[in-house]
C-alpha cells in the first residue's frame, strides 16, 4: 500500500499511527498487507479476498490483526476518526517540521535549519530570516591584519588587529593583508636630518639610523675657502684675494678659482706717480731698471694700502678677507675700528647676511636661529598654513607630513601624535568638509576642527570608515551669517611618529537642519563626524528611547548593501535614532534608540538617522560620528 494511503487510513484508525510512523519500512509493508485483508469492508471497502484469516477479537472488543509472518499484533480502534491533536499542526512556517505528540496531545514543531538560505536561520515565529553570520568564515574581510573575525550569537565580532612594530625608528612596518604576518621595510628618508653637511644619514634595518662620513669640500687650491653650504645641499669654493699676497707694489694679486694665487703687473705703475723710471717685475712685484716706489703704507694692519697711479694717489680700503663685503673685525690680533665681519673666513656671514636655520649666528647680532626662522609652516598657531575658499575656490588639496613635526594639539580621538595646524577661511554660512588621507603604508591621520587655533576643539574624527584610515569631518554652516569665518583644522596622528597625507578641503551650500519632509537632507554616506545643530523649528519626530521636544536634525545615510553601521552621539541633551522603510511616522521603522553610541545594521536603501533633543533646551549644537 502507497504511504498516502496510510495517511488516509490513520484519520480512522488513529491508534495505529504509532506504527504507521515505524521507520522500518519493512514492517509498514508487512501491515499493509495484513490491514489489505483484515479491515472490514465498512472501512475497507472490499470484500474478504480469501485465504488464512488472521484476524481475532480482543478482549476489550477491539479487533486485533495478526501478522502471520511475525505474529505483530495491531489494535485499530474503528471510530477514532481524527488525532489526539486539535485541529491540524501545519503552523504556516516552511522552515519547522510539525508533527503531533500523541501521548501529550499537542503539536510539535521542529525547526529545520537546512530548508533556510546562505546565512539564513529558521525563527519559528517568522519562517527564515537573515541573520549577519552563521559561522566564523562568514565574517572574515579581505585582509588578516585586523584580526580574525569571529561569529557570536549570529553576529560578526571585530577580532583584535595585529599591531607591527619592530622597534627601530627607521624601518616602516606593515602588515600584510593575505598573510597577517608582519614585515619591516628600511626607509633612509626617515633619517635625514635635513643637514647635508653633517654626512648622509642611512637606515639600518636593525640597528636603526647611522650616521656617514661628512663630505670633503677641500679643492685644494690655495686661495680659495672651501665650505659646505647646507642650503645648496653641496661643497662651495669661494675665491679669496686676500690669501694672495703681492709681492711687491707694482703687482695686484688674484685669486683664479682653478689655478691659485697669480700676479698681475699694474699698468704704467712703475713710470707713473707711484713709480719712475722703472719697469715692474711680476715676479717680484717691484719694479727694476731704476726709478723710486711710492709709499703708501698708513701703518694700520686693518687697511690695504696700494698707490692708484691712474689718480695719482693713495689709498687705504679695510681689509675684508672673505669677500663679502664686511671688513674684518680683526687682522693678525689687531681689533680693527671699522671691522664689523664676525667671521672673516666665511663670506656667508656678516652683517649683511639673512639668518638662517642651522644653528649659526649668520648676520652677526649674537642671536642663533632667531625671529623663527626654524619654525615649519603649519607647526603652531602663529605658523598656520593659510587656505582660502572664499571667492570662486571651492576646493584645496594640500599634501603634507607630520613626520619630525611637534606635538602642539591633543585631539580627543587620539593620542599626542605630531601634527600640523591649517588657517581655513569660508563663508560663515557654507558648509565644510575637511579630510585627511594617508600616503602609503605609515601613518594614520586625524581630523580636528577648532572654531579658534588655541581654543577648544569642536569635533574631531580617526577613522570614517571601518576599513579605512582617512579621516572625516562635516562642519556645518551658520545659515544666519554670511561673514567670513577663519576655521583651524589640525591633522594629528594616532601613533607617535606620524607620517605623510594628503589634506582636502571643500566647501558647499550651506544645508540647514531638516525634518523628513526637508529637501535636501545632509547626507553622511561616505561617514564622518558631522558637527551640526538641533533647531527649534521642527519637533514632529519621537525616538523610543526619548525625544519628541522642539529641537532635532535629520541625516540621510544610502546603505548600499546590507551593513553594519557604527553611530556615535558625542553630546549630552539629545538622543539619536535610527530608521528605515519610512522616515516620517511614529517609530514602526525604528532600528535602534539610543544615547552613546550603537551598532545598526542596515538593509540597503535610506536610512535616517535622527538627533533630537532629550529635553526641551531648543537648538544646540551636537556632534555625531557615523561610521559605515
Amino acid at each position: 500500500m502507497k504511504r498516502g494511503s496510510w495517511v488516509l487510513l490513520c484519520g480512522a484508525l488513529a491508534s495505529a499511527c504509532s506504527v504507521l510512523v515505524d521507520p522500518d519500512p519493512t514492517r509498514l509493508d508487512r501491515l499493509g498487507s495484513v490491514l489489505d485483508s483484515s479491515v472490514p469492508t465498512d472501512l475497507h471497502g472490499a470484500t474478504d479476498r480469501g485465504g488464512t484469516d488472521d484476524r481475532a477479537t480482543k478482549a476489550d472488543g477491539n479487533l486485533a490483526v495478526t501478522d502471520a509472518a511475525d505474529r505483530t499484533d495491531v489494535t485499530v480502534v474503528p471510530d477514532a476518526s481524527t488525532s489526539r491533536c486539535a485541529g491540524t499542526c501545519d503552523d504556516g512556517i516552511e522552515c519547522t517540521v510539525d508533527s503531533c505528540d500523541e501521548s501529550a496531545r499537542r503539536c510539535v514543531h521542529r525547526v529545520d535549519n537546512t530548508v533556510c538560505g546562505t546565512r539564513e536561520l529558521c525563527d519559528p515565529a517568522m519562517d527564515c530570516v537573515r541573520v549577519d553570520c552563521t559561522t566564523s568564515s562568514d565574517c572574515q574581510d579581505d585582509t588578516l591584519c585586523n584580526g580574525r573575525e569571529r561569529c557570536e550569537a549570529n553576529h560578526c565580532v571585530p577580532g583584535a588587529a595585529v599591531r607591527c612594530d619592530d622597534g627601530v625608528e627607521c624601518t616602516v612596518d606593515r602588515c600584510d593583508r593575505t598573510t597577517g604576518v608582519c614585515a619591516s621595510t628600511a626607509d633612509t628618508a626617515r633619517c635625514d636630518d635635513g643637514i647635508f653637511c653633517n654626512g648622509a644619514e642611512t637606515c639600518d634595518p636593525t640597528r636603526g639610523c647611522r650616521g656617514s662620513a661628512v663630505p670633503a669640500c677641500d679643492d685644494r687650491v690655495g686661495c680659495t675657502i672651501d665650505r659646505c653650504d647646507d642650503t645648496l645641499r653641496r661643497c662651495v669654493s669661494t675665491p679669496n684675494p686676500a690669501a694672495c699676497a703681492a709681492p711687491g707694489p707694482c703687482v695686484t694679486a688674484t685669486c683664479d678659482p682653478v689655478l691659485g694665487c697669480r700676479n698681475a703687473p699694474i699698468v704704467g705703475y712703475c713710470d707713473s706717480y707711484c713709480s719712475s723710471g722703472a719697469m715692474c717685475n711680476a715676479s717680484t712685484g717691484r719694479c727694476t731698471g731704476g726709478g723710486t716706489a711710492r709709499d703708501c703704507s698708513d701703518a694700520d694692519p686693518c687697511t690695504a694700502d696700494v698707490c692708484d697711479p691712474a689718480a695719482s694717489m693713495c689709498r687705504s680700503t679695510p681689509i675684508d678677507a672673505d669677500g663679502d663685503g664686511s671688513p674684518a673685525a680683526r687682522v693678525a690680533g689687531a681689533v680693527c675700528a671699522r671691522g664689523d665681519d664676525c667671521n672673516d673666513a666665511d663670506p656667508a656671514i656678516s652683517v649683511r647676511a639673512t639668518e638662517r636655520c642651522n644653528g649659526v649666528d649668520d648676520d652677526c647680532d649674537g642671536l642663533t636661529d632667531e625671529d623663527g626662522v626654524c619654525i615649519v609652516p603649519g607647526e603652531d598657531c602663529g605658523h598656520a598654513i593659510a587656505l582660502d575658499l572664499t571667492g570662486t575656490t571651492t576646493t584645496l588639496s594640500r599634501a603634507g607630513s607630520t613626520v619630525g613635526r611637534s606635538s602642539d594639539f591633543t585631539s580627543s580621538c587620539t593620542g599626542p601624535g605630531p601634527d600640523l595646524v591649517y588657517a581655513v577661511t569660508i563663508p560663515g554660512d557654507a558648509d565644510l568638509l575637511a579630510e585627511a588621507a594617508p600616503v602609503g603604508g605609515a601613518g594614520d591621520p586625524v581630523v580636528s576642527v577648532r572654531d579658534a587655533c588655541a581654543g577648544g576643539e569642536l569635533g574631531c574624527n580617526g577613522d570614517a570608515t571601518q576599513r579605512a584610515r582617512d579621516a572625516r569631518v562635516f562642519l556645518r554652516g551658520r545659515p544666519s551669517s554670511t561673514a567670513t569665518r577663519v576655521v583651524y583644522v589640525v591633522v594629528d596622528d594616532s601613533g607617535e611618529v606620524g607620517g605623510p597625507f594628503t589634506l582636502r578641503v571643500s566647501r558647499s551650500a550651506p544645508i540647514a537642519p531638516g525634518n523628513c519632509g526637508a529637501q535636501p537632507l545632509f547626507d553622511v554616506t561616505a561617514g564622518g563626524t558631522v558637527i551640526g545643530r538641533t533647531t527649534t523649528g521642527y519637533g514632529s519626530h519621537t525616538g523610543g528611547c526619548g525625544g519628541g521636544f522642539l529641537g532635532e536634525d535629520v541625516l540621510l545615510f544610502n546603505a548600499a548593501t546590507r551593513m553594519p553601521i557604527n553611530v556615535l552621539l558625542v553630546t549630552a541633551n539629545q538622543v539619536a535614532y535610527v530608521r528605515q522603510q519610512q522616515c516620517a511616522g511614529l517609530q514602526t521603522s525604528q532600528l535602534a534608540c539610543f544615547t552613546g553610541s550603537q551598532r545598526v545594521t542596515v538593509d540597503a536603501g535610506s536610512v535616517w538617522i535622527m538627533v533630537d533633543a532629550s529635553r526641551d533646551v531648543g537648538e544646540g549644537r551636537y556632534i555625531l560620528r557615523v561610521q559605515p
